[in-house]
């Protein structure tokens, strides 16, 4: 999940939550843990913050369950329990009749770690759900008020009974009291000579047979019976979630072909003639619900003119639109019912083909592009040829919403442009789409390529000192590009490098290159210093720290020059080979910095294990830092501590002004963020800007 999941550990035991949270954070969620083990400390969590899922860990404390059930009563909450207990499973049935998410084993740590998972995303899809609902009431009632003062008369019928007409409806028919039209049959508003027609297009319309809307002139009848001609225009609605007829009065001097001329256009797209965007996502709607009926997949492909840009700016504006009209037909010609083409925007083109299989699909393209490639476009007084990028999805009932499938194919369309446009490529789930196991053996296959290849890239983001220049410092990335030149960031491939052991020759390419750059670095500015990260899967080595003594040898670079960082999540599970760096660093008069930072329980108890000379916070606390005012106590709290202790704080993305005012404010020591300076290719920033 991407939203940090704050989570209550009640507990008197810090090291058996840990164990959770470093479980937690394995598998790549973010987590902002607090933990209390007193009834008073539980009542002021629960009644001064929201938290996404409780975790009561039984052995060892004096609290129960009853407890837990007592303080979130007490405080309004509704926060989802995990309970971790020794006893046994019989007597755990209480828990879940009380309403605990999950009771497990005190020592299934891991179990314990995916159901806290589960139980914050699924707290906080309701509260998504919530929202969501208050807006459509909100939605709903503007609706009506709508409906109530239209001057069009418009009724809602159900099984041929008004369940609600509007005030000009009312006023048509001659129906002054509003209870009157509760249950009124519509057949008593139409003319005797004119029942069995309305009978038989209702029932037409019903079946399906008229479209999304139907629309007739008859006879009708006001309440006390007057005659008058007018046209009842029927399409689908839905009230209080119950399917119903809408029922729209017209004038019968309508001209029966503008009404159908308008029904047609608002369908079009005006420069091609095929269907607009909006329909066509209706359409990839029904085909889903016809594949569930048939049981056969069918085909979304989207569609791009390669270079349009440069074409419209040689032949015209008018002139390209004749070259999407051109292509417009083309697709149709390739494409023929029961397939369904449209216009999505700009250059862009949808296909809906249902019931189909992929080489069928495959054939299709193939054939329009080769007529789109080998065909001159005489356009005006111009004149041009171009070709076609594509991209296909083939889905079934159980695939996504229609603009989701939309996404999938346009993905699909901008791997086929990148090769370089005239080709198509089918839509492949990406890493968070596959399995955990699927995506990291994906990861280890690239990052062993790019290794082989001197395909993985350094990046530098300066590091600002608040309260003047002294020194340059760089935070150094790596980045990752891929055999096709897509560039991935390293929370993209990293998490799957530590579970492939993989991380440790990234780390080993890091430290070596960086180094080499720190080193010419050094001849321009002796003061430079260089952040470079270690992973889980260095720590694991023991000869880590000869690594790093052996380049700085070797490159003749001072090892107060070099920070290491190590995440506080991969000290606190791995804290003996951390405290193994950390000393080595120290004999050799390196520096360590502790990254992600105050979001263990107990994180400056850390420092009392190793020493750190700079601590860098997590970046939740910088998150909307201008109006939060818990994150910006907690900053503050942590700097007063740090400094106490001689430790300098640093705070990664800053984006905007106001969070740097602020950070100025709670005296903070070193900052780095876009808003100061995007990462850089080379350690080029000018501090003396600064």
């Amino acid at each position: 999940m991407n939203e940090t999941i704050r989570t209550l550990f009640v507990t008197s035991n810090p090291n058996r939550a840990e164990e959770v949270i470093s479980n937690i954070r394995t598998r790549g969620n973010a987590i902002r843990p607090e933990q209390v083990s007193t009834t008073d400390a539980l009542a002021e969590a629960l009644e001064n913050r929201r938290f996404d899922v409780l975790v009561l860990i039984e052995p060892g404390l004096g609290l129960t369950r009853e407890h837990i059930d007592e303080a979130l009563l007490a405080s309004g909450r509704r926060t989802p329990v995990i309970v971790l207990t020794e006893r046994a499973e019989a007597e755990r049935l209480d828990d879940y009749e009380a309403g605990a998410y999950a009771v497990v084993d005190h020592e299934l740590n891991e179990l314990a770690s995916i159901l806290t998972v589960r139980a914050a995303e699924q707290f906080q899809l309701r509260q998504q759900m919530a929202r969501i609902d208050t807006s459509l009431q909100e939605s709903e009632r503007r609706c009506q008020l709508l409906l109530d003062n239209s001057r069009d008369a418009i009724a809602y019928v159900h099984e041929g009974m008004h369940i609600y007409a509007n005030a000009s409806w009312r006023e048509r028919f001659g129906i002054a009291d509003p209870e009157e039209i509760d249950g009124l049959p519509l057949m008593d508003l139409i003319a005797p000579e004119s029942r069995d027609e309305l009978k038989a297009l209702l029932r037409r319309f019903q079946n399906g047979e008229e479209g999304e809307q139907a629309h007739q002139a008859f006879q009708l009848q006001s309440f006390d019976g007057t005659p008058f001609e007018a046209n009842l225009r029927l399409s689908t609605a839905s009230v209080e979630g119950e399917a119903c007829t809408q029922v729209l009065l017209d004038s019968a001097q309508e001209d029966p072909e503008l009404a159908e001329k308008i029904d047609y256009l608002s369908q079009r797209d005006l420069v091609t003639g095929l269907y607009n965007r909006q329909h066509f996502t209706g359409m990839i709607e029904a085909a889903q619900t016809q594949a569930a009926q048939s049981e056969k997949p069918f085909a979304l492909v989207t569609l791009a003119v390669d270079r349009f840009t440069d074409i419209r700016a040689n032949v015209g504006m008018s002139a390209s639109d004749l070259l999407l009209a051109d292509i417009g037909k083309l697709i149709e010609d390739h494409f023929a019912e029961p397939a369904i083409a449209a216009r999505l925007d700009g250059e862009h083109f949808g296909i809906l083909i249902p019931d189909t299989r992929r080489n069928e699909v495959e054939s299709r393209i193939h054939g329009l592009m080769e007529a789109v490639t080998g065909r001159v476009f005489e356009l005006s007084n111009a004149s041009t040829n171009c070709t076609l990028s594509a991209g296909v999805v083939i889905a079934d009932e159980a695939a996504a919403n229609a603009e989701e499938l939309l996404a999938q194919a346009d993905r699909a369309l901008q791997k086929a442009v990148e090769v370089g446009g005239g080709a198509h490529r089918f839509f492949r789930p990406a890493e968070g789409e596959m399995n955990q196991a699927q995506a990291d053996q994906q990861w280890k296959l690239r990052i062993q390529d790019a290794l082989d290849h001197n395909r993985l890239e350094l990046l530098y983001q300066p590091i600002v000192n608040l309260h003047g220049a002294d020194r340059p410092r760089y935070s150094v990335f790596v980045r990752l590009r891929d055999a096709e030149g897509h560039v991935h960031e390293p929370d993209a491939f990293l998490p799957s490098a530590e579970r492939t052991d993989m991380a440790t020759p990234i780390d080993r390419w890091i430290l070596k290159t960086a180094l080499q750059v720190l080193a010419e670095q050094l001849k321009q500015d002796p003061g430079t210093q260089f952040f470079l990260k270690l992973t889980t899967g260095s720590l694991g080595d023991p000869s880590v720290v000869s690594w790093l003594h052996d380049d700085l040898h070797t490159l003749r670079v001072p090892a107060d020059n070099v920070i290491v960082e190590l995440k506080e999540p991969t000290v606190v599970t791995h804290l003996k080979p951390s405290m193994h760096v950390a000393r080595g660093l120290q004999e050799m008069h390196g520096h360590l910095c502790i990254d992600d930072f105050g979001n263990g329980l107990n994180p400056f108890q850390l420092l009392q294990h190793l020493e750190a000379d700079h601590i860098k916070l997590d970046p939740s606390y910088v998150k909307n830092l201008a109006e939060s005012d818990e994150n910006q106590q907690v900053i503050r709290e942590y700097t007063e501590a740090a400094h106490t202790k001689g430790k300098q704080v640093i705070v990664p993305y800053v984006e905007d002004a106001s969070v740097l005012a602020v950070l100025y404010s709670l005296n903070v020591n070193l900052v780095q963020g876009y808003f100061l300076q995007a990462p850089m290719t080379a350690p080029t920033f000018d501090f003396s800007s600064t």
